[in-house]
């Protein structure tokens, strides 16, 4: 079966529980149970559009991969610019003002109790359900939609002025490390994610795995930082020093563009690391599809990838 990729501000299918609609289409028994293609679910935190098939600068050529060979979804909408509800949307076929997630603290279970979420779906109709990863916001797990993988419900607690300002403070800094990256959490997802396809039993699976990167502070190995060099960085047509409006029109968020005064130098520095924390989360994304093909399995395996929703560079 043909690859998908659903691409950042992807929760257009959501909006009339299309996914879901295909969900109870791929998990119905059949005849043949082995015919049942399984499932690749890739998330990705804070992605837009900018990647290499959409014309970008950014380099992301296992992303790229699945575009050329499946579908490139070019009118696809952000439900919500925050993860919690974005992805709540996403993952129960719900709008926003159905889900009533309007904040990252909020659980969906809470206004919907019974709601058959996308892997609860799966899961019900005899699919070995795996998670690793940010897939539903941090804490706010569906312990109903994981034969593996699931944590138990951790509300975040609300966080004080200082401490906001802090994690404001912190999500400015961009660092490279040494080597592969292979103590940065989105490098452990992948090893996790190809674990589990080893593992898997003879029964069809839906497998999900969430990237963070490129969420703030943008941290990646310097090889990837090297491949962009500020000063070639091309900004929006409309860029502004001050996009965000003033502090009192804009709530705090961990968009390095909002509130913050930029300076186009400033800007290009942060675009660019933007830039290489893509393409480290592109390159854990090509090592689960390299193992997929390892494994021979690419062939009866749907793969959708999307963004829960991006940052505006300056625009």
């Amino acid at each position: 079966m043909a690859d998908s990729v659903l691409p950042a501000f992807s929760q257009t299918l959501s909006r009339r529980g299309l996914l879901q609609k295909l969900a109870a289409g791929l998990a119905a028994p059949l005849q043949r149970p082995k015919a049942r293609p399984n499932v690749l679910f890739l998330a990705v935190d804070d992605l837009n559009t900018r990647l290499g098939c959409y014309g970008s600068e950014a380099k992301s050529p296992s992303i790229d991969g699945l575009a050329r060979r499946g579908v490139r979804f070019d009118r696809a909408y952000c439900q919500y610019p925050l993860c919690n509800p974005s992805r709540s949307s996403l993952l129960t076929g719900r709008r926003p003002p159905s889900t009533q997630i309007l904040d990252n603290s909020r659980w969906f279970r809470d206004s919907l109790p019974e709601v058959v979420t996308l892997p609860q779906q799966f899961r019900d109709n005899g699919y070995w359900t795996a998670r690793t990863g940010k897939i539903f916001h941090g804490g706010l797990d569906d312990p109903r939609a994981w034969t593996v993988g699931g944590e138990p419900l951790a509300r975040p607690a609300p966080r004080n002025l200082e401490q906001q300002a802090e994690r404001e403070r912190r999500a400015d800094r961009w660092v490279a490390v040494e080597g592969a990256g292979e103590d940065q959490p989105d490098y452990r997802t992948a090893t996790r994610a190809i674990e589990m396809l080893e593992q898997r039993k003879a029964q069809p699976f839906f497998l999900a795995a969430g990237f963070v990167k490129p969420h703030v502070p943008f941290i990646a190995p310097k090889k990837y930082f090297d491949l962009y060099a500020p000063a070639r960085i091309s900004l929006p047509p409309d860029f502004s020093t001050s996009p965000g409006g003033t502090a009192a029109s804009y709530r705090a968020n961990f968009d390095i563009f909002i509130r913050r005064e930029a300076s186009p130098e400033q800007a290009r520095q942060a675009i660019a690391a933007y830039y290489a924390a893509i393409s480290f989360m592109d390159a854990q994304v090509g090592r689960v599809l390299e193992a997929l093909d390892r494994l021979r399995l690419r062939e009866n395996t749907v793969i959708v990838l999307f963004g829960d929703h991006g940052f505006h560079l300056g625009e």
